[in-house]
């Protein structure tokens, strides 16, 4: 006669699949990041990509990141990594993972379980929160990490500034940390997986389209204010030109807000189980 798992063994099961799950995207980024290292050489024996960039519209050199041209490690790096490679990887994460941490468990009935041992649903909530945000600078920290040993290891003259890689890799992990925080509020409010997963992607695909068109002339510029992504340009970052401790600061803020909505909301929540 077989017995439905306890509390206990389910929490232990998600702990390990959160930590897999968190390694397997950790490791993916810096794989990825290392070989962009690697073959910045060959780029910087080339005139090819300087040329190209020459030859662009200024509203298409914003577009992909290479506003100061290519004249080093650091400038490949924030145009080609940190670019798009970086954020496909951390929001494909951050979403999926929120919304697997509540509102995928209410639809398989795992939450049940949790809930029915004596601990407060906020402090489950809490534990959850923590778990996302965790993973998120887990990740951050590997890319940080990974980037500095990658030049180290591949090159010789670099060019790359280590506290402004730090703090390009800080703004980056509290970027995701606010898209985090609004899709742990969907997954905590939403009624079902599916809604939460659509609402998130959404509106992340909505601040990333409007940066994108932000960046294609001044006439859109003011788009800048309505986007969250704005806050994460790689160029002024890796250079030291953007203002990291009040972007730092208003995206910490931020990302605090969401998750404690998302907690408030959650203990609030009506829910048939």
């Amino acid at each position: 006669m077989s017995f439905p798992p306890s509390p206990g063994s389910r929490k232990d099961l998600m702990l390990k699949s959160n930590l897999r799950t968190v390694l397997g995207y950790g490791c993916g980024i810096v794989f990825y990041e290392l070989i962009f290292i690697w073959i910045y050489p060959s780029i910087a024996k080339s005139a090819a990509l300087n040329t190209l960039l020459k030859s662009l519209p200024q509203g298409w050199v914003n577009l992909v990141g290479y506003q100061s041209g290519v004249t080093n490690v650091s400038d490949f790096l924030a145009g080609e990594f940190y670019g798009l490679i970086y954020i496909i990887i951390m929001a494909i994460f951050t979403v999926v993972t929120a919304t697997k941490l509540v509102a995928h468990m209410v639809d398989n009935g795992s939450l049940a379980y949790l809930l029915a041992t004596p601990v407060a649903r906020g402090n489950i909530a809490r534990t959850q929160a923590a778990l996302l945000g965790l993973g998120i600078l887990f990740i951050g920290a590997l890319s940080t990490l990974g980037g500095l040993l990658g030049v180290h290891l591949f090159l010789h003259d670099t060019h790359l500034n280590p506290l402004h890689f730090i703090e390009l890799n800080v703004v980056g992990a509290l970027l995701f940390l606010v898209i985090g925080g609004y899709s742990f509020i969907f997954s905590c409010l939403a009624k079902d997986e599916r809604t939460a997963l659509r609402a998130s992607v959404i509106l992340t695909l909505a601040f990333y389209l409007l940066n994108t068109v932000a960046k294609l002339s001044h006439m859109f510029s003011w788009l800048n204010h309505v986007t969250i992504f704005a806050a994460f340009n790689a160029q002024n970052l890796i250079h030291g030109s953007g203002d990291f401790s009040a972007i730092a600061s208003g995206l910490a803020g931020a990302s605090i807000a969401c998750f404690a909505i998302a907690i408030v909301g959650f203990r609030k929540r009506q829910m048939s189980l």
